[in-house]
């Protein structure tokens, strides 16, 4: 995490609120445009002084990760859910090509909606997706649609955040209304959180950028105060405010509570199930996920670096060099 963007975060409380700059926001998310979560944090970030346009899918693509339209020529119904608010989905009649499985109406295809059209004239400083219902932390964050619509958009050059707020699953395991309540009663607390931690980041880009200034070196600082490529993942429990430990920074983890397994059924098929999972280790007891299940808000760096470390290149470099005859 860039020392910035460290400095700046580690200043800001629960209880605190300051006025952010005023951005172009594109919001999105995958629980679709009439969720709670999304509308909670379109009114925070509204009420905060930022020009929100809300594009986010028709329907739930929870899960969904990366899908979008690959097929040349598709239609989009694109409707208005109310001012600077749409809905983006398949159009009406739309059926699977015979033998095809495809995804319509995602969040990635939520966002190059809003980029390519919808806000083609005004383009948005930042795009946010959230705040989603459930967490995304540690593995999750690969299957996730939110997440990847934020690195959707960091991949087309646009600085994003995302924001999700979390399941208190035992408890939803023992009675499944309360813990889902809970979820729903934390999302506001979990938008003016995002608010606040985004006013943070763009002070510490700001410092960034007049650092650049004075130094008269080419900025690699986006406006978050994070290198091009960049962006946020806050995690929020799912606890009432005043039972919040406290906002910290986290690497994301490669442990979840939350573990998905294929098992098969007593007719012969397969199903997914949830598993146990795993202790966590020293190291991931002081990662993104685990910090959660202990009631920290958690704030992480996610990142759309595909080709790998320095590093990682030598190593593979070397080992064609060793493949050669």
């Amino acid at each position: 995490m860039h020392n910035l963007l460290r400095a700046a975060i580690a200043a800001t409380s629960l209880g605190l609120t300051t006025q952010a700059s005023a951005l172009t926001i594109l919001l999105t998310n995958d629980d679709g445009c009439r969720a709670p979560g999304i509308q909670a944090l379109y009114r925070e970030l509204s009420a905060a002084g930022h020009r929100v346009t809300l594009v986010a899918p028709d329907t739930d693509n929870s899960g969904i990760g990366a899908a979008s339209v690959v097929a040349p020529g598709q239609a989009l119904a694109v409707t208005r859910l109310a001012d600077h608010q749409y809905c983006v989905g398949a159009p009406a009649g739309f059926a699977l090509p015979a033998g095809k499985n495809m995804a319509v109406g995602t969040p990635v295809d939520a966002v190059n909606t809003g980029l390519d059209l919808l806000l083609k004239d005004n383009p948005p400083d930042l795009v946010v997706s959230g705040s989603n219902f459930g967490d995304n932390a540690g593995p999750l964050i690969q299957m996730s649609g939110t997440l990847n619509a934020a690195l959707w958009a960091m991949r087309r050059g646009v600085p994003a955040m995302a924001v999700s707020t979390a399941i208190d699953l035992p408890l939803v395991q023992r009675d499944p209304q309360a813990g889902l309540q809970l979820t729903r009663d934390a999302l506001g607390d979990s938008a003016r959180l995002a608010v606040r931690v985004l006013d943070r980041a763009l002070a510490a880009g700001q410092i960034a950028q007049k650092t650049c200034v004075k130094s008269q070196d080419a900025c690699a600082f986006n406006l978050l105060g994070l290198p091009a490529g960049q962006g946020l993942n806050l995690n929020y429990p799912a606890r009432p405010v005043a039972q919040v430990r406290g906002l910290v920074y986290a690497p994301v983890s490669d442990w979840s509570p939350i573990v998905f397994a294929v098992q098969a059924d007593k007719d012969g098929g397969a199903r997914v199930n949830l598993t146990a999972p795993t202790a966590p280790n020293e190291r991931q007891r002081r990662e993104d996920a685990y910090l959660l299940t202990q009631g920290y808000a958690v704030l992480s760096v996610v990142g759309t670096d595909l080709n790998g470390s320095r590093d990682g290149e030598q190593r593979v470099r070397e080992l064609l060099k060793s493949m050669k005859p």
